[in-house]
């Protein structure tokens, strides 16, 4: 009796495997369609997580039963490593840049417009200072910043954070603004480099002003031009009151939960459709690039998706290469999302990467990663 029950659960557990083995194949296949072509795609492969999580805890339940089924999970995990390093990179190897190779440190965040508009019921809103001085100590040779803003007409405050940031410090500036308020501040995208900037350009994703858009910078490093582009695509307009709402009409209120829940389905659907298009009029601005690039900013979405999967195909991404652990850089109510990266094409090379949860005063954690301008190769 014993053998046949001990044989039902280990055919139940291996049913059960196969189908989170399915789930995952589904998840990466969904990873490929655009969803401006198929929508539920998008929150197919949002679920890759979860299958990845699954798969490794089948793999220990196997390996600590000494059964054969094993291999099941193990081979999928040899064979979808790619995408357990999208999870959690080990970051167990890391070659140091020669002595007197190039490097290039760069800064990424997205400011929340250095908490501007915070508070302005009150009628109490103010830049943060705090915020301001913490970029503009930053050592990094080049700063991309989203949703910037600056207002260097104010009288009341200093908020002409150009000159804050960049002006005072020698670091050459490249600021798109997307909208200006009635007090004449501006919001946008800026490129703040201590190298000259001898070309620059707006990728605009729409013909309406929008702050979600790309800039671009080519910057003269003691001869060598480098390509830094900073992007900020479609933001999901999610709220963090409007996930608290989803949590508390939980088991509470069935009717609230299912609006709430369809809201946020609602936005997730558009900005998954909206950043399909705008990954692929990057991806068309980069073949045109003759130099190097680096391309950082706040992309809304996670590194199981269209867009990072896209981005993937023909970069490389600079927390997978040379960060470790989970990486999270939103600062929100949802926890353990990493929507902020830095890609690289090659004739670079990252060495360093950093997540900065010391400075959490914005709804994003700034990140920098490090470079190295590899040698040019003779054709």
């Amino acid at each position: 009796m014993s053998t046949t029950f001990k044989n039902i659960r280990t055919r139940i557990w291996l049913i059960l495997n196969i189908a989170v083995v399915l789930w995952l194949l589904l998840a990466v296949l969904c990873m490929q369609i655009p969803p401006y072509e198929f929508w539920p795609a998008g929150f197919i492969a949002f679920s890759l997580p979860g299958a990845l999580v699954l798969n490794f805890l089948f793999l220990l339940y196997w390996a600590l039963r000494l059964s054969w089924f094993v291999f099941l999970p193990l081979a999928v995990m040899v064979l979808g490593w790619d995408y357990y390093e999208r999870l959690v990179p080990l970051g167990l190897v890391k070659e140091l840049p020669p002595q007197d190779a190039k490097t290039l440190h760069i800064l990424s965040l997205n400011t929340h417009m250095f908490t501007a508009y915070e508070g302005k019921e009150r009628r109490t809103a103010g830049v943060s200072t705090e915020m301001v001085d913490w970029v503009a100590a930053h050592p990094a040779d080049v700063y991309c910043l989203q949703e910037f803003y600056s207002n260097p007409k104010s009288k009341e405050y200093n908020y002409n954070i150009i000159s804050r940031i960049g002006t005072r410090h020698g670091k050459e500036e490249f600021f798109s603004a997307a909208s200006s308020n009635r007090k004449h501040g501006d919001l946008g995208l800026a490129i703040f480099s201590r190298y000259p900037i001898v070309e620059k350009g707006v990728i605009h994703f729409s013909e309406k002003s929008s702050g979600n858009r790309a800039i671009w910078a080519d910057l003269n490093m003691d001869g060598d031009t480098v390509r830094v582009y900073a992007t900020h695509l479609q933001s999901m307009s999610i709220k963090a009151e409007d996930i608290e709402n989803t949590y508390t009409s939980i088991g509470s209120d069935e009717e609230s939960f299912k609006r709430e829940g369809r809201n946020l389905a609602r936005r997730l659907r558009k900005g998954f459709i909206a950043r399909g298009y705008q990954v692929e009029m990057l991806l068309e601005h980069f073949d045109d690039c003759p130099y190097p690039f680096v391309v950082s900013g706040d992309y809304n979405d996670i590194p199981f998706s269209y867009t990072y999967n896209e981005l993937n195909k023909k970069l490389q991404n600079a927390f997978v290469k040379a960060g470790s652990g989970l990486g999270a850089t939103y600062n929100g109510p949802l926890p353990f999302l990493r929507i902020d990266n830095q890609f690289y094409s090659q004739g670079l090379r990252a060495y360093e990467f950093e997540v900065h949860y010391e400075m959490a005063l914005s709804d994003h954690f700034p990140i920098s990663a490090k470079y190295v301008l590899e040698p040019k190769t003779e054709e």
